[in-house]
């Protein structure tokens, strides 16, 4: 059977948790577009945090490697640093409605690692000692 870590089962079901609501203040096809894409940039960091620092690190150093490996996370702040004036309100109008977009898709990057921290506790917490 296959045994996947507790760290990366809720970072899956976070990440796709989040995209489905968050997509479901648009409309239900936006709802799906944003469970996947979460789930993918979600997949990817794991994968990457399973390789450094490894998914029994400390609690901070995995959510920053979840956070800042995931590539949903990277294009944001990339199309943030292309917009920097639309960011820091030196420019405003429909022009910075990507921008916005950009800050909203960083802020739901945030929020996947924190299920699977608290996933991985849960699951401490509960196991029987060995």
């Amino acid at each position: 059977m296959l045994r996947i870590h507790p760290f990366v089962m809720g970072h899956l079901i976070g990440a796709v948790m989040t995209g489905a609501i968050a997509g479901a203040f648009i409309n239900p096809q936006a709802s799906f577009i944003a469970a996947v894409s979460l789930a993918a940039g979600a997949a990817i960091s794991s994968v990457v945090c399973q390789w450094r620092p490894g998914v029994e690190a400390p609690a901070w150093k995995l959510w920053s490697v979840a956070v800042f490996a995931n590539p949903l996370m990277i294009a944001a702040l990339v199309f943030m640093a292309v917009d920097w004036e639309c960011v820091v309100g030196a420019r405003r109008g429909w022009d910075c409605l990507g921008a916005a977009m950009a800050i909203a898709a960083a802020g739901l990057c945030l929020l996947p690692p924190v299920g699977g921290l608290l996933w991985r506790w849960w699951k401490r917490r509960v196991a029987p000692a060995a």
